[in-house]
């Protein structure tokens, strides 16, 4: 007769299993196309998992006459490889879940101080389709309102190509043309590129160039604002000097999207459609993270802030419509309100940049269709 203690363990077992079932189920469909050493990292690991409750399994019950071993390891060792079959697919699910579900950090605001409006749209150089056009239909709607559009882009200097260099390697970390880098993070992470969507603006800049404004600094005036620094800010150089310490033990190893993205070139449409997850979910984790203590940001955001403020108190506009990265929004607010504190944020709304690409829903019993992108239209 079974007691009541031995239902309860057999319940269990029986949800334990259940949730193995489906942690395995779950996996399937992002293991089967990792490349094959990574299978069989994953299965490995599983058997490692498996071996340890295995051994200690064994150590009580071996003298049991009703204890086999051989089907006690089975067991213990496909329930392993189950768990790690979920837990590989786990950041799969997890950054797709992310994408749609995270924090939305793109603000779209309006501001005034009574004589100007400002409509302050939050930017990211690489995003999903639907975003780039709703901002591009906004910016048109915008012209034909009357407004004037401010453009975030560090300007070279004309007689100085050696600043573009001085850019990429002092303030960037290397010496790849910035929207080679962005096109090639875009196709990596099956998103589009910033630039692509704003050529319908060029016809209407060639008849209105005064509607049309780029509103920031040069190459040069980084350069000097740098340069400053360096002279008069002790703490900017100790804290440069870190971060360069940082980098140099890291060895260039901390940046889990470039590693992502290294190797994409020889894999196959399902393995990219899997790079593309992971990609758009960690960058949407790092958009919606804390502010970064990288001392180069004060050039980055904080000088340059402080510059778009001074474009938008300057200018003869009244009304200006502002496309520039997200992060420098409430930079921007705080320095316009140091130039004049009746500068007041009106209303403003918060949307997504990055959006998982939709495609058909594959039958239910093709697993492998499930990962695969989406045929371009």
């Amino acid at each position: 007769m079974v007691t009541w203690f031995q239902k309860v363990i057999l319940f269990i077992l029986g949800f334990v299993w259940c949730l193995l079932a489906l942690a395995g189920l779950l996996g399937f469909p992002v293991v089967s196309v990792l490349p094959v050493w990574m299978i069989v990292a994953v299965v490995i690991a599983g058997l490692v998992v498996g071996l340890v409750p295995f051994l200690f399994w064994w150590l009580i019950r071996r003298n049991s006459p009703a204890y086999g071993a051989r089907r006690s390891f089975l067991a213990f060792a496909l329930a392993g490889i189950l768990s790690a079959m979920g837990l590989a697919a786990f950041p799969v699910y997890y950054f797709a879940y992310w994408v749609d579900a995270g924090p939305s950090h793109m603000p779209l605001a309006t501001l005034s101080n009574g004589k100007k409006t400002v409509v302050f749209q939050g930017m990211q150089h690489v995003g999903s389709e639907d975003f780039y056009k709703s901002v591009v239909f906004d910016l048109e709607k915008a012209l034909a309102d009357g407004y004037t559009l401010f453009y975030e882009g560090v300007q070279p200097v004309a007689d100085r190509p050696d600043l573009n260099e001085w850019f990429n390697k002092t303030l960037r970390g290397t010496d790849k043309d910035l929207s080679a880098g962005y096109q090639q993070l875009a196709d990596a992470c099956s998103m589009k590129f910033q630039l692509t969507y704003f050529e319908p603006l060029l016809a209407d800049k060639t008849v209105n160039p005064k509607r049309h404004v780029t509103a920031d600094v040069t190459y040069l005036d980084m350069k000097n604002e740098y340069d400053r620094l360096l002279k008069d800010d002790p703490s900017f150089v100790e804290a440069l000097r870190n971060a360069n310490a940082r980098k140099a033990a890291s060895k260039g190893d901390d940046d889990p999207l470039m590693k992502i993205i290294a190797n994409i070139g020889s894999a196959t449409p399902e393995q990219k459609n899997l790079i593309g997850i992971l990609c758009r979910g960690i960058m949407s984790q790092a958009i919606s993270g804390a502010a970064s203590d990288d001392p180069i940001e004060r050039i980055i955001l904080d000088f340059r802030n402080r510059a778009l403020a001074r474009f938008i108190q300057d200018s003869e506009a009244t009304k200006i419509y502002i496309t520039y990265g997200a992060k420098h929004f409430t930079g921007v607010v705080t320095d316009l309100k140091k130039l004049d504190p009746a500068w007041t944020v009106q209303s403003i709304q918060w949307g997504r940049a990055m959006s998982n690409p939709r495609a058909p829903s594959p039958p239910s019993w093709d697993w492998q269709a499930m990962l695969r992108p989406s045929a371009p239209k």
